[in-house]
């Protein structure tokens, strides 16, 4: 059987954390942490200075599931949505069309000068979910005032519960 990884870079998550890191370094990745299970980067992505690129690795085999990339805070309401907007346009270019959720809560509502209230108390939802065949893409606005861009690969998710759900099984 052959399964059809998510890539991020060119790099695909058909590959161990520590293999995964050694590539993200020679495509000009600074690593800021090394753990068992975790990688952080810090770098360029689309066009964007001073990312944070965290890579997870399932518990036991220790292949990619998760790569989570962090863009830098923003400062205005005004500015988080027009990136997120620009981005979710190019995302949908190439995954296609996206589920989206993208609303307030309760008492907030868009143009209301409390938008990024809103954001820190998460009452507020902007979130655009691109499945495709080698998993799924997140792109989102963050609590924490950024635009976080989220790939999944759906074949090491799997291994990732199975694992997860061994471990706690032998605790109790």
């Amino acid at each position: 059987q052959t399964f059809d990884y998510m890539t991020f870079k060119g790099i695909s998550f058909n590959s161990d954390i520590d293999a995964f890191a050694a590539n993200m370094e020679k495509i000009g990745y600074t690593q800021v942490l090394a753990q068992e299970c975790a990688a952080v980067f810090s770098g360029n992505f689309a066009g964007k200075d001073n990312c944070t690129i965290i890579v997870l690795a399932t518990d036991k085999s220790k292949l990619v599931w998760k790569v989570m990339v962090n863009f830098p805070e923003q400062i205005s309401w005004r500015s988080l949505k027009n990136e997120y907007e620009s981005f979710k346009e190019l995302y949908t270019k190439k995954y296609g069309t996206p589920n989206n959720y993208e609303f307030f809560e309760f008492s907030y509502e868009e143009g209301d000068g409390c938008e990024l209230t809103a954001l820190e108390l998460e009452k507020c939802t902007y979130t655009s979910y691109f499945d495709t065949n080698q998993g799924m893409v997140v792109l989102g606005i963050s609590s924490s005032k950024n635009i976080d861009v989220t790939y999944e690969d759906k074949t090491n998710v799997e291994i990732w519960k199975i694992e997860k759900e061994q471990s706690i099984l032998s605790e109790i």
